[in-house]
């Protein structure tokens, strides 16, 4: 790279330490237009996009990446988490799958993966992920939270109910987690348990009128 370059990313870096993402990404964008096949400056570029919320650029420059470098499975992980996070489900799935594939990846990969699917609506797809999460990190919190989620969605309530406790018992504050559960037990029909669990919730979370709503219909019953 020329001295030039060099000047101008010392520029974006000391923007991007002050804080100033939309100066850095200027700065990034005008060193990119040089040097428009430099991974690191696309990886810079790509890093600031998605720290200002701009998934459409952050995934242009990862897809730039990946083809100069197709063997780069963390910029393609990088890639998933931005496809979801811009709801390309569909192109999410497919891009953690690719990387499932390859047998070199991250287990939570399968979290990811379970995500996408649930968002489109495969929840037996997004179970089945997040049991190989499970297989590999069986105390990962949002591994059974999600899978918990993902059960009650499938009418599975008594297999959720054992993941949303088998949770509270490392996180017993988890108010979503708790939530869920009393609407399993709801579904299950034990009324006086999913009574007590909604007002675990209130006390916890006196604003969520969720709890309060549920709480209130049960004890009118």
């Amino acid at each position: 790279m020329s001295e030039l370059v060099h000047k101008c990313l010392d520029s974006a870096f000391h923007k991007l330490l002050e804080g100033d993402l939309n100066e850095a990404a200027e700065l990034f964008e005008g060193c990119r237009k040089n040097n428009p096949d430099n991974i690191h400056i696309l990886l810079e570029l790509a890093n600031v996009y998605y720290m200002l919320g701009e998934m459409t650029r952050t995934i242009d420059c990862y897809k730039q990446v990946i083809k100069l470098k197709p063997d780069s499975l963390y910029v393609m992980y990088k890639l998933g988490v931005a496809l979801y996070r811009s709801t390309h489900f569909t192109e999410a799935v497919k891009v953690f799958n690719d990387i499932v594939i390859s047998g070199k990846f991250l287990p939570m990969t399968y979290l990811w993966l379970g995500l996408a699917y649930y968002h489109l609506g495969k929840e037996d797809k997004s179970i089945e992920a997040y049991r190989k999460l499970i297989e590999h990190c069986p105390e990962t919190v949002m591994a059974n939270y999600y899978m918990g989620v993902a059960l009650k969605s499938s009418g599975k309530h008594d297999e959720a109910i054992k993941y949303f406790e088998k949770l509270l018992n490392q996180a017993d504050n988890h108010v979503s987690a708790l939530y869920h559960l009393g609407r399993s037990y709801m579904k299950n029909f034990n009324y006086e348990k999913a009574k007590k669990i909604f007002k675990q919730v209130m006390e916890l979370d006196p604003e969520n009128k969720n709890a309060q709503e549920m709480y209130d219909f049960l004890n009118n019953e």
